[in-house]
């Protein structure tokens, strides 16, 4: 039966996708509303059956894999389209399905009034049909198709509004960005096939221990490009904030729940590699932790709501990269956890504003929206709480393992345990910035031309539903108390060393994120609500890093500089000089030649009987003698009176 179930979650979105993609004259928008919400919510019902049908077996039978066909069969290598079906993957795809689907009702509101409505709901099931197969998929092979599907369903997403240049410009730097992390896991395969001779899990992992350290080091660099291109992460984070170019739930489908913890699930689930590669696994923890501060302060200065939100991701995803790096396995889960329910909450809460202000996303034209938009200010501000890790909230207790299983880590977890903590009170300044200036900021310039309408049932209850489990999301993982998360994902990490944090590091760890906490939170504080001047004087005494940071530290400059702008003048000067001169040069060259030697011959071509008979005759002529001096060398000797071979050998 779960096998089946399994089948059943893959193919709802796929078929939808299909079928709303087909061309069908006028589009109906309820038929449109209903085949792109439906499937989905099928499937998160299928997906909590399978969830509770697993619940019910021991530990050693929450792993089934089911087969549909042989797919690849190369000597001793057999690929198949298989799914497995185990405690990751079914935790991954209950987020899924079940905050999509919450997205999906809320868009339908949403996307009303949009042109495409049903193209939207196409591309949103696809997008969602390839995140299953990615986590899912039994093995390497599937798991890079689905990985690649992700990485053209969002380049669809983001590139929706496709006469926007800046969308399309946005699409495919994600594109691009992603293909390199492809190109780093189909290398990864490579080397597996080379060295174990399977590409499926089973056999890899248990597997991995036989991998020299070499290759098991360079393996999990190669996985981690991948997990970093996708996930996000420095240098390859650029596309993240672009990608806010696409619809509002876009964002909180890619953000919340999907592809941006791609890269965190690709980690856990080959977690049996990074334990015998630990120089990767450092890797992976410093990247994570590099990635999680230089976002905070990046988004400490943007005004667009929806890109304070994007940097927020990618300062999240770090601290979730970070937690696998250090074999924090449970914990990067957990935190995926409560992030999709709080982030996806921020976003359409943030939708709930812009929908609102007829598209505005600058914070400089909000304020004052309390008095009309209540439903987004109490959304928004659970959303807040439970992201800095205020005690009781969702993000506390997820971020608080983190930064706990750095802490008791010594060495060099110490040093990312200060970067973590220091990273969570950059995050409580930012994000009360954003609720300060949007909800309880003086008003724009003249007020605004018409009171902010709110929202619809269909945009309210998702949001009100996300709320409720931003704020008691965290409770199924306490310190001292259960631990649900972690006996959920035991089966799957049996094989991961265990190790029970100390009370000394649960301490450190509470003491120092609440001190972070308030640290931001009074800053916050301080600049936006104790004096209305202050933001604006610290503003003009402080432009040369403000423009640093807005520019997110340079990076797309430098990209630009060292790698876009040659290239791209490389392209001109080999389609001004290359291209005529050598490609079209042989061309040209070609029929040239082609022509000249077809006017040699039009000579030839006189028309006179007589000329052809001569030339018939004379060539007759000249392939007897030919025949005469291979055949009889003696005999031509005597009729042409020349020794031919002899001369021909330079004989005189």
């Amino acid at each position: 039966m779960i096998e089946v179930l399994g089948w059943v979650v893959l193919l709802l979105p796929l078929v939808a996708a299909i079928v709303l993609a087909l061309p069908s004259g006028e589009p109906s928008r309820p038929f449109s509303r209903a085949l792109g919400v439906a499937p989905i919510a099928a499937a998160f019902a299928a997906t909590v059956a399978i969830f509770i049908s697993l619940l019910g077996r021991d530990e050693e039978d929450r792993l089934v894999t089911s087969t549909l066909w042989e797919w690849i069969a190369i000597g001793d290598l057999s690929v198949d389209l298989a799914l497995q079906i185990d405690a990751l993957s079914v935790l991954m795809s209950l987020v899924i399905t079940g905050v999509g689907a919450l997205i999906f009702i809320y868009s339908t509101e949403y996307m009303e009034h949009d042109r495409d409505y049903r193209r939207f709901f196409a591309e949103m099931n696809f997008f969602v049909f390839s995140m299953l197969l990615l986590v899912l998929a039994a093995n390497f092979v599937f798991l890079i198709v689905g990985w690649a599907l992700v990485g053209l369903a969002s380049y669809l997403l983001i590139g929706y509004y496709y006469d926007k240049p800046t969308a399309v410009a946005a699409a495919r730097k994600a594109f691009v960005i992603n293909v390199i992390g492809d190109v780093g896991l189909v290398l990864a395969a490579f080397i597996l096939v080379r060295e174990l001779g399977t590409l499926d899990f089973a056999g890899v992992f248990s597997g991995a221990e036989g991998l020299s350290r070499g290759d098991a080091e360079l393996v999990g660099l190669l996985l981690f490009v991948g997990a970093a291109a996708k996930s996000a992460q420095v240098p390859l984070h650029t596309w993240l904030a672009d990608a806010m170019e696409g619809p509002t739930p876009v964002s909180a489908l890619i953000h919340a729940a999907t592809m941006v913890t791609a890269g965190v699930y690709l980690i856990v689930r080959s977690h049996a590699i990074f334990e015998v590669a630990p120089s990767a696994a450092d890797v992976v923890a410093i990247t994570g932790a590099v990635t999680l501060l230089f976002a905070a302060t990046v988004a400490t200065v943007q005004v667009d709501i929806k890109r304070v939100l994007a940097w927020s991701t990618v300062s999240q995803i770090g601290y979730m990269i970070m937690a696998a790096g250090l074999g924090a396995y449970v914990a990067a889960m957990f935190h995926f956890l409560t992030h999709a329910f709080f982030k996806a909450l921020l976003f359409l809460a943030a939708g709930i504003v812009i929908h609102a202000l007829a598209g505005e996303q600058s914070i400089d034209r909000m304020g004052g929206l309390v008095r009309h938009l209540h439903l987004a200010w109490f959304a928004t501000l659970v959303g807040v709480l439970a992201i800095i890790g205020v005690p009781g909230f969702s993000g506390f207790f997820s971020k608080d393992e983190i930064l706990a299983s750095a802490y008791d880590e010594g060495g060099l977890g110490i040093v990312l345990w200060v970067v973590g903590t220091v990273a969570a009170a950059l995050t409580a300044f930012y994000m009360l910035r954003l609720f300060i200036r949007v909800f309880h900021g003086p008003p724009p310039g003249g007020g605004y031309a018409s009171a902010p309408h709110p929202s619809g049932a269909a945009m309210a209850i998702p949001v009100a539903i996300l709320a409720f489990l931003s704020l008691v999301g965290g409770w199924i993982q306490i310190p001292g108390g259960w631990h649900l998360m972690e006996d959920w994902l035991h089966p799957v990490l049996a094989d991961a060393p265990e190790s029970e944090l100390s009370g000394t590091a649960k301490t450190v760890s509470v003491l120092g994120s609440l001190a972070a906490v308030l640290a931001g939170a009074g800053m916050a504080w301080w600049v936006f609500l104790a004096d209305p001047g202050r933001r604006e004087r610290l503003a003009s005494r402080f432009l040369g890093a403000r423009s640093v940071l807005n520019r997110a530290w340079l990076f797309d400059e430098i990209y630009d500089a060292t790698a876009v702008a040659p290239t791209r003048e490389l392209g001109d000067t080999l389609l001004r000089t290359g291209e005529p001169g050598v490609a079209q040069g042989i061309v040209t060259g070609s029929l040239a030649t082609v022509g000249s030697a077809g006017r040699v011959l039009g000579r030839v071509q006189t028309g006179l009987v007589r000329s052809y008979a001569f030339a018939m005759v004379a060539g007759v002529v000249v392939v007897a003698l030919i025949v005469l001096v291979v055949t009889n060398p003696g005999a031509a000797e005597s009729f042409l009176g020349v020794d031919v071979v002899g001369y021909l050998r330079g004989d005189g």
